[in-house]
């Protein structure tokens, strides 16, 4: 975000460890037109600010989208508050919420993309930085619908999120110790 801020300086806020008040922040830029990201550790992002988010983003159908760091155990070495394991089932009690996993930078570059296009509440669960490039050239992506990584007749494996780099690395120990052909789906 550093280069953002310095390109973008009057388009860039840090609310610091409010995220209660970030909400409340972007579902006003929102109700003015403004299509807003908002960012932080997944379980801030989605638990600590809840009620603004069902309050102020989805009642409103704010054009805001939420971008959650470290999911699961991303951030497991600072403790449970930093855990984020209810974060999907969470957002999916919200009406209208759009939740989406990528599996891979290159994913993810797409899905921030689809994110921007869709008219109301997107959730982006990554994972912490650093995850492998899975994709060898961009797949077509379209929100709700797997991505087919490689194909295969014997069994299907089927990845969300950060999962995807597990999936790829269990395909391929099936196919090299077992001659089993896996079907690799990144399901966003």
């Amino acid at each position: 975000f550093e280069m953002f801020r310095v390109e973008f300086p009057g388009r860039f806020f840090n609310a610091g460890a409010a995220e209660a008040n970030m909400l409340g922040m972007a579902s006003g830029q929102a109700s003015f037109g403004k299509i807003v990201f908002v960012y932080s550790h997944a379980p801030f992002v989605t638990e600590r600010c809840f009620e603004q988010i069902k309050v102020d983003v989805v009642e409103s159908n704010a054009n805001v989208k939420l971008i959650g760091a470290g999911s699961g155990f991303g951030y497991g070495p600072l403790g449970t508050t930093h855990y984020s394991l209810e974060d999907i089932g969470v957002m999916r009690t919200l009406p209208g919420m759009a939740i989406v996993c990528p599996g891979d930078p290159v994913e993810t570059e797409l899905a921030l993309l689809e994110a921007a296009r869709v008219n109301g509440p997107v959730y982006v669960r990554l994972g912490k930085s650093g995850e492998p490039n899975i994709h060898r050239k961009p797949p077509q992506f379209v929100l709700g619908r797997g991505i087919v990584l490689e194909k295969g007749k014997d069994l299907t494996l089927v990845a969300t999120g950060t999962m995807l780099e597990t999936g790829h690395m269990v395909s391929e120990i099936l196919r090299e110790e077992g001659g089993l052909k896996a079907r690799l789906i990144s399901m966003h």
